[in-house]
């Protein structure tokens, strides 16, 4: 078994975590809205401390006391908030604070009351174990992409080191005591801290790229999403379709759409201001959403029209939900301290049936039934094929 020396394993990993933590912190601090990264560079940097006072410990001829212990336990458990947060839990704090608590009064009452070193080393790596463990179980994951195989290397490199941790514990207690009187020197230390800074590496660069690769999604949801309403934006409807319309055609689906026009919509916001009327776009945009089904691709097609793609649905079918969507409008209201504010909507239905799974094609034939619902009084559905039926008629 080839020999390592401890100092230099020790020297290197404080250089790779403190480098590591400035790479989680420059991170940071351009996307201050992900919270993940801060804790982990906060984490490393604990670990870079607690490595540098193991490493003043190592010059002593009999360690008396090791604190360094106790920062690095408390710098993993910080990856622990770190990744509750990048998962969008709470941060739990009383992990980190419980276990550089308990890692310091071990080491205090074992150390200097007991002089027992072979106990501070078994218990600590069976704290650390536990630790790794809950890092392996929050990134134990069934997505699937690549999301899904980082967080299972993650996964699998913490139950590694937990492993290890245990490993380190059960040798430990087996070891003659007169062993740790040369503690500089255990094998068992070199191997468990190189190994421990290579997993620490891997597993931070891990969290970089699902770091890299979650920014990635925020940049595609704010190209596809509208920002006053918070729905799908007009590419992000045309993107929804294409999706939509290979599913469909692949198994023979029809698939329909729902074009939605607020009546009136000039007059509100003459009489209350653009406001007031973002407000009303905002609460029809709630309304709707709220009726719709969850397969349903919905998003604001411009101005104050909403476009609704609906799979596996006819153009009967999408007709009465058309009309459970109008009246759910009509009957709510958007109140602004006194200000009620009624609206109601046109809205023109168009399936693949009839007007095929083209994107510009079902909103047109969609557009086309809206006009005849506006030129129709408003406040009404009106489907495609009524539509072209009365063409037919008054043409001949």
């Amino acid at each position: 078994m080839p020999k390592f020396d401890l100092r230099t394993i020790i020297f290197m990993s404080m250089l790779l975590t403190f480098m590591l933590s400035m790479l989680l912190a420059i991170t940071r601090s351009h996307h201050k809205d992900l919270r993940g990264p801060g804790y982990w560079a906060v984490g490393n940097l604990v670990i870079g401390l607690g490595m540098v006072l193991v490493l003043i410990q190592l010059d002593l001829t009999r360690p008396i006391f090791l604190p360094g212990m106790a920062l690095i336990g408390a710098g993993l458990s910080l990856y622990i908030n770190g990744i509750q947060a990048f998962i969008g839990r709470v941060p739990n704090h009383r992990i980190t604070i419980a276990v550089f608590v308990l890692l310091a009064v071990i080491d205090a009452y074992f150390m200097l009351i007991q002089h027992e070193i072979r106990a501070t080393v078994v218990l600590s790596a069976i704290i650390f174990a536990g630790v790794y463990l809950y890092c392996a179980r929050l990134t134990f994951s069934r997505d699937e992409g690549l999301v899904g195989s980082l967080y299972w290397i993650a996964s699998s490199l913490y139950l590694l080191m937990a492993v290890l941790m245990l490993f380190r514990a059960a040798y430990a207690a087996q070891v003659v005591g007169d062993k740790f009187d040369t503690f500089a020197t255990w094998p068992v230390n070199a191997y468990t801290f190189m190994l421990g800074a290579v997993s620490q590496f891997f597993i931070s660069s891990l969290f970089v790229l699902m770091l890299s690769y979650k920014l990635t999604q925020n940049l595609e949801s704010i190209a596809t999403i509208d920002g006053l309403t918070n729905v799908l934006n007009r590419r992000g409807l045309e993107d929804a379709s294409i999706k939509m319309q290979d599913m469909c055609k692949r198994i023979n689906l029809s698939m329909a759409v729902l074009l939605i026009d607020i009546d009136h919509f000039k007059k509100v916001n003459d009489k209350y201001g653009h406001l007031v009327g973002d407000d009303a776009l905002r609460h029809l945009a709630k309304v709707v959403a709220g009726v719709l089904r969850s397969s349903d691709a919905f998003g604001r097609y411009g101005g104050e029209e909403f476009c609704a793609f609906l799979p596996n649905t006819t153009e009967s079918d999408a007709i009465g939900l058309a009309e459970r969507i109008r009246a759910a409008v009509e009957a709510s209201a958007l109140r602004l301290g006194s200000v009620t504010i009624k609206t109601t909507i046109s809205i023109g239905v168009a399936d693949s049936v009839r007007a095929g799974y083209d994107f510009k094609g079902l909103v047109a034939a969609a557009d086309s039934a809206l006009y005849g619902a506006k030129n129709g009084g408003r406040n009404q559905v009106v489907s495609y094929t009524h539509v072209t039926r009365d063409s037919r008629f008054l043409s001949t």
